[in-house]
């Protein structure tokens, strides 16, 4: 009797370490989607550089997640995620990654490509990097320019005559001429340099350097590095006013939005963006007044910059991705690089619109004219082409290996 007694308790303890264990991956699971933006939904991370966390052990993620809590282990991004986890919270998480298979179970199938380039879709020129492939291609031609290895951001100064693009892997800007492609300089900027921005007038460019918490300034003229601006953690990509008297930089750390002086080459504040988490990329409506931030997990937060007040926060696709302000100043377009749909969003209703474009959208821009839209869907290695007319996807277009940004002619 008491043997069965003993083996009933037995029982019972067991479901209920099973039990306790079922509510934890479901819980992890849900708060996983923070996450997503770089690991993936299934633990299988997006990019090279990024640890696959599905199979992990559970003690070891406990204890990576403790370290970055504690900023013991120092990464802006996880830093910043890592702050407002609680114990039962990194416990979810490391039940859930550690419950999942090393592999994805199912690989998923890339959307094939249905169209070429032509000017009718690309009436300015266009320069897409390609992160993977380490190169630019050229739209609508699509010629492509070899550069260094993991190309990220790209951007085309105001006279159309070259193309900067950033390499984290080698900390450097490579600098192309924007019609032939011939490489006239590669710079030697800070650790692990993301967004590049041209001022207005065409004279520097901010590179945001997210590992050394600075900003380097490029003499356009002389492609020297003149002078380097200390920021908060983790600046990720910035945007000039319109007169190039301020620039704007998203500080992933979590701090919010670095306001730089750009004459006297000094952060002169930080406004909080509260709602979101790590503030990634932005753009300013057409008067300046208004900055639209995209955060690495879902989020897009509307920014007044007279009052420094966050206005409104609208969800929108898993993970980080970039995001553009129309020229027209009618839609704001953010990707997802952990879902299949880009987002759009109507400036006057903030009404969000989801259109499926493909696995892995990450970089969006608009044409001048704000006709056509483009996305380049990192994951199918393809470039999709809306039409905003008719709110459907017109072409999409093979490309290289992991399109990632997008620079067009006359919209910074």
């Amino acid at each position: 009797m008491k043997a069965n007694i003993f083996t009933y308790g037995l029982l019972i303890l067991a479901s209920s370490f099973s039990m306790n264990a079922y509510a934890g991956i479901q819980e992890g699971r849900i708060k996983a989607e923070n996450c997503a933006g770089c690991h993936g939904l299934n633990g299988i991370s997006l990019s090279p550089e990024i640890p696959n966390l599905a199979g992990q052990k559970q003690l070891y993620l406990m204890s990576q997640l403790k370290a970055f809590h504690a900023q013991t282990r120092k990464n802006p991004t996880m830093n910043a995620m890592a702050e407002g986890l609680s114990h039962e919270d990194m416990t979810d998480l490391a039940t859930y990654y550690s419950s999942l298979e090393r592999q994805p179970v199912k690989a998923i199938k890339a959307a094939s490509s249905s169209g070429t380039a032509t000017s009718k879709e690309f009436p300015e020129t266009t320069w897409i990097t390609m992160k993977k492939s380490g190169a630019v291609e050229r739209f609508p031609n699509q010629m492509i320019w070899k550069g260094g290895s993991n190309m990220l951001y790209d951007a085309v100064t105001p006279d159309g005559k070259l193309i900067l693009a950033t390499s984290p892997t080698d900390n450097t800007v490579y600098v192309f001429d924007a019609k032939t492609g011939r490489k006239l300089a590669v710079v030697t900027v800070g650790d692990a340099p993301k967004g590049v921005k041209v001022s207005p007038d065409g004279k520097v460019a901010y590179i945001a350097n997210q590992k050394s918490a600075n900003i380097s300034v490029l003499d356009i003229k002389t492609l020297k590095i003149t002078a380097t601006i200390p920021v908060k953690t983790g600046p990720h990509n910035c945007r000039f006013t319109k007169d190039g008297s301020l620039a704007y930089v998203t500080l992933q750390g979590g701090a919010g939005l670095g306001v730089i002086d750009t004459k006297a080459q000094k952060m002169i504040r930080v406004i909080p963006i509260s709602g979101i988490q790590g503030p990634h990329n932005l753009d300013l409506s057409a008067d300046t007044k208004i900055a639209y931030v995209r955060d690495i997990v879902k989020h897009v937060a509307v920014v007044n910059l007279r009052t420094g007040k966050t206005e409104k926060v609208m969800n929108v696709g898993h993970g980080h991705a970039g995001l553009d302000v129309t020229p027209n100043g009618r839609y704001v377009v953010t990707g997802a690089i952990a879902d299949t749909y880009v987002s759009i969003i109507d400036t006057q209703s903030f009404k969000v619109h989801h259109i499926e474009v493909g696995n892995g959208p990450h970089g969006v821009r608009a044409s001048n004219d704000g006709r056509w839209i483009y996305v380049a869907v990192s994951k199918d290695n393809v470039i999709a082409v809306i039409n905003t007319l008719t709110m459907k996807v017109e072409k999409k277009i093979a490309v290289g290996k992991f399109p990632f940004w997008i620079a067009v002619q006359g919209n910074p």
